[in-house]
């Protein structure tokens, strides 16, 4: 998923001059669109409403179509894709609802929903790159202490990583580094399996998997180490496992990556069948909502086993991750205002 990319794109429509404002919803608006069923990628929609009149972009990682529409007082808008290339449109309807919007459209290959913002003003964007830098500070010193073998708060941890430059939610970076590092702690080749876990925890200090490798494969050698180094892990997983119970929105696990979502999965032994990704829920907070099924196996007195299945939604908070993205892209627009 080429997030970074579809963000640069994503500054052209923004840094738009906007005509006087008329209409309540005249402005700029912005919105990232999520993998959904079929469609399996990140998009973003930008939007400029004038006078009600919608004119905008969604930015795919294959092309980027236009958008146009009209928006009624009371909020409740129409609007058109039109295909690149193609004298094709497809149809969809949005709702404005004072600072958020949400628009839902069919784009030739599956539905797909968008839910969004104003843009924020270059002055906030400015305090958000200002402020994504404290937190990067915050991040590093939490780092510093843990690997000290300080006691520090490791859902703060969790939370400051969104901000850190090697962020990603996605694990894009990490996963193969994760996979061969298992592998090889597998095959007793822990040279191996340490220089790729050192890479890991250099991009994503909040790893669980990666410390266990670590703190097994030091246990012989150096025993301060691997002692530190299981405490972690254990820290990490209570952290996240302790955030909620994954039942509802309202006890949701709160989460900073795809990783620690698929760790809470596998500890309760979930298998995945069907996942939805940025649902905004009525608390107004944002979930990712794991469809599965939840396997049990219960031991009997007289030695013998029996396994139950069942259906299980679990509910991931991602506000962070949100938060997250959008500190990326204030920085980028930031930075790209100072090259003017």
């Amino acid at each position: 998923m080429r997030l970074s990319a579809i963000l640069l794109a994503a500054l052209s429509l923004l840094a738009m001059p906007m005509p006087a404002l008329a209409g309540p919803f005249d402005g700029k608006w912005f919105a990232d669109v999520p993998a959904q069923n079929r469609c399996n990628s990140v998009s973003s929609m930008e939007l400029v409403v004038a006078d009600g009149q919608i004119m905008g972009k969604i930015h795919n990682p294959a092309n980027v179509v236009s958008v146009s529409g009209k928006v009624e007082d009371n909020g409740d808008a129409n609007f058109v894709v039109n295909r690149p290339g193609s004298s094709q449109t497809w149809s969809g309807t949005m709702k404005f609802h004072n600072d958020r919007f949400e628009a839902t459209w069919f784009n030739g290959g599956c539905d797909r929903h968008a839910d969004g913002n104003r843009a924020p003003s270059p002055e906030q964007q400015a305090a958000m790159a200002a402020d994504r830098t404290q937190h990067q500070a915050v991040y590093a010193d939490l780092v510093r202490r843990a690997e000290a073998g300080e006691k520090i708060d490791y859902a703060k941890l969790r939370a400051e990583y969104v901000y850190a430059e090697n962020w990603d939610f996605y694990g894009g970076k990490i996963n193969g580094l994760v996979t061969e590092a298992d592998a090889a702690a597998k095959g007793k080749d822990c040279p191996a399996a340490l220089e790729k876990v050192d890479q890991v925890l250099s991009l994503d200090f909040t790893v669980i998997l990666a410390h266990s490798i670590r703190s097994d494969c030091l246990s012989d050698s150096d025993h301060a180490r691997a002692r530190i180094e299981s405490n972690i892990a254990d820290a990490l997983k209570d952290s996240l496992m302790d955030s909620g119970d994954g039942d509802t929105e309202k006890t949701a696990y709160v989460v900073s990556t795809r990783h620690e979502e698929d760790y809470a999965l596998l500890d309760r032994h979930i298998q995945i069948k069907a996942r939805q990704t940025e649902v905004r829920g009525s608390d107004g907070h944002y979930y990712d909502e794991v469809q599965g099924i939840a396997i049990r196996s219960t031991f009997g007195f007289n030695g013998g086993t029996s396994t139950s299945v069942s259906a299980k939604t679990v509910y991931f908070n991602v506000d962070s991750f949100v938060k997250g993205r959008e500190s990326r892209r204030a920085a980028i627009v930031t930075a790209a205002a100072t090259l003017k």
